[in-house]
């Protein structure tokens, strides 16, 4: 693991920008997240220049101090469907009351045809642009621990569902701390430079042709002898 690259990355916040397997990244928000046994996360949202939105998260497991910090990236799923193995039953709508009620996590669930067993489960504040919220997490993990379903249950039984899987401080280059701000100025006074330019051409070019025009009138006007 780069530390520096690490260190890096934990500088990042809104509008800086960085570089994931090449594509562009802006980071639109920065927040954190406590609870009470000393897990920790920090989260970015980033968003690319397309639209696309993740969330970069560091994550500290109180559960195991001496391992390594873990890096993660992870996509809402929109219009989730979560079941029991041998269910048909949609859980999504009663989860989030569920979660909040604090009543035993379901051991398994399904997705889209993959299946996650349950990992862990947190409660604490999540602290965003100053204001601080409870949210309560599950956290599941597939058979070869490569994909993560983190569900999140939030007030007025909101419920949150995310895809992850873990990446790499090295995975990440080209981070700039406030780029997108200077360059979106830089590009707005070139282009309204070039813009006035061009206008300024045009109207020139107008005049000319005007005059040459009278010119040549003129002249036949003299040919003639009109």
């Amino acid at each position: 693991m780069s530390t520096f690259t690490e260190a890096q990355l934990r500088q990042l916040r809104t509008n800086d920008r960085l570089k994931y397997h090449g594509v562009e990244w802006r980071v639109n928000d920065y927040s954190t997240y406590t609870d009470d046994n000393g897990y920790e996360t920090e989260e970015w949202l980033l968003k690319s220049l397309t639209g696309k939105e993740y969330y970069l998260l560091r994550e500290i497991d109180p559960a195991n101090p001496d391992g390594p910090v873990h890096w993660f990236l992870a996509e809402t799923v929109r219009n989730p469907a979560l079941y029991e193995p041998e269910s048909a039953r949609d859980l999504t709508m009663t989860l989030a009351a569920d979660m909040r009620s604090h009543r035993e996590p379901y051991p398994t669930l399904r997705m889209y045809n993959r299946t996650y067993e349950f990992e862990s489960q947190t409660q604490g504040n999540y602290e965003s642009d100053g204001e601080s919220r409870i949210r309560t997490t599950w956290d599941y993990w597939d058979a070869p621990y490569l994909w993560n379903l983190a569900l999140e249950a939030w007030p007025n039984n909101k419920l949150v569902v995310y895809s992850t899987r873990e990446v790499q401080p090295e995975d990440f280059t080209d981070v700039q701390q406030g780029a997108v701000v200077q360059q979106g100025v830089g590009f707005a006074s070139s282009f309204n430079t070039s813009v006035t330019s061009t206008g300024i051409s045009a109207d020139r070019a107008k005049e000319y042709v005007i005059a040459w025009g009278m010119v040549i009138v003129g002249f036949l006007l003299m040919m003639f002898g009109i």
